[in-house]
């Protein structure tokens, strides 16, 4: 069933995310500061480097710092986070360093003597303060580009990661969430209860299991989706891996709180309810799952607890990627609005999920 959903849908492979390889920088790097040095007009008895093309490459240095400064660290850690007051503070600090520190350190590092025609040439240089006045206006200009460029290309990142992601979350639902093993395993347990029970309990039985995978397959595509259905789809879950149960698993579950309007992400609970049932169920062995979802105001709290047991899983199934997933889609789709703690001991694993419902 695996390599038939990614034939079908080979999406995230193709649309992994690729960095920009180091050459590409080193180049760009190399064109920003040598071409205007190049191109920069210059007296023809002036040196290679002159003051003005030394003030233009510690300008064009000091742009290039700003701008991975804010791609790699001001755009993630402030603007991202809604801290537009201090990153725009930053950003005004960085006009002003690009504004005076080039020309200062241009004319503390010039060397060259003064070779300024006399008073009466007919190409007279510009006064000192309209020269100034002209670069300031040039680098305004320049820095304004380098901002709106990095932010541009920062946001478009994201957005490309952010539907990576939810196309390795549409796949990976169905390969995980509704796997050919959790599948058979129920068929057949309903398969028994239908002899047991004259065919009562199929009905039911059948219509949570079809009510599950209509959910992963059609509500899966948003980003969020009404909580009382993904609420709905928990219970399905439990209930159908109640089935399966003996007297060995002692299983508590428990919601408080009304959903009403709330929306979360679809399915970002069941990956740490799932880990449960996969390592703490062995008909062998007695142990216990404790779930417990509290729906606040404005907040959900899931804590899942189970007993650590030898798991009874096939052994080609997959473990952790799940989780791991569901870490990243947290940070994507709650930055700064989620709370994740697992702890585990030798006995027992435990996990505490608090989100901030929309």
């Amino acid at each position: 069933m695996d390599d038939l959903i990614t034939y079908l849908c080979p999406v995230p492979r193709c649309m992994s995310s690729k960095k920009t390889p180091v050459y590409w920088h080193f180049l760009a790097v190399l064109a920003f500061l040598v071409v205007p040095v190049l191109v920069s007009p210059k007296p023809p008895d002036a040196s290679f480097l002159s003051q003005p093309a030394l003030r233009d490459l510690f300008a064009n240095i000091l742009m290039l710092i700003i701008f991975y400064l804010n791609f790699y660290l001001l755009i993630p850690r402030l603007y991202f986070r809604d801290k537009h007051l201090l990153y725009g503070v930053i950003v005004v600090a960085g006009l002003l360093l690009i504004s005076i520190v080039p020309s200062q350190l241009a004319h503390l590092i010039h060397l060259e003597p003064d070779r300024s025609p006399p008073p009466f040439a007919v190409d007279r240089p510009l006064p000192r303060e309209e020269s100034a006045f002209m670069h300031i206006q040039h680098n305004v200009f320049l820095y304004a580009a380098v901002i709106l460029s990095s932010l541009l290309l920062r946001i478009r990142t994201r957005l490309f990661d952010t539907e990576v992601l939810r196309q390795h979350a549409e796949i990976g639902s169905l390969k995980s969430r509704i796997n050919p093993h959790f599948l058979f395993n129920t068929l057949n347990n309903i398969y028994a209860l239908a002899i047991r029970e004259h065919a009562q309990g199929t009905a039911s039985g059948l219509l949570k299991l079809s009510a599950m995978m209509r959910y992963v397959v059609t509500e899966t595509v948003a980003d969020f989706v009404p909580l009382h259905k993904e609420i709905t789809y928990t219970n399905d879950y439990i209930d159908l891996q109640k089935m399966r149960l003996t007297s060995a698993v002692a299983l508590t579950y428990q919601i408080t709180g009304v959903p009403g309007e709330k929306k979360i992400a679809p399915v970002i609970l069941m990956p740490f309810i799932e880990n449960a049932f996969k390592h703490g169920v062995n008909p062998d062995q007695d142990s216990y799952i404790k779930i417990r979802i509290t729906i606040g105001e404005s907040s959900l709290e899931l804590v899942v607890e189970n007993k650590k047991v030898t798991p009874d899983n096939d052994p080609h199934v997959k473990s952790g990627v799940g989780i791991e997933n569901t870490k990243e889609r947290l940070k994507l789709l709650y930055p700064d609005k989620h709370l994740l703690q697992i702890h585990e001991d030798q006995n027992t694993h435990t996990v505490r999920l608090i989100l901030q419902l929309l």
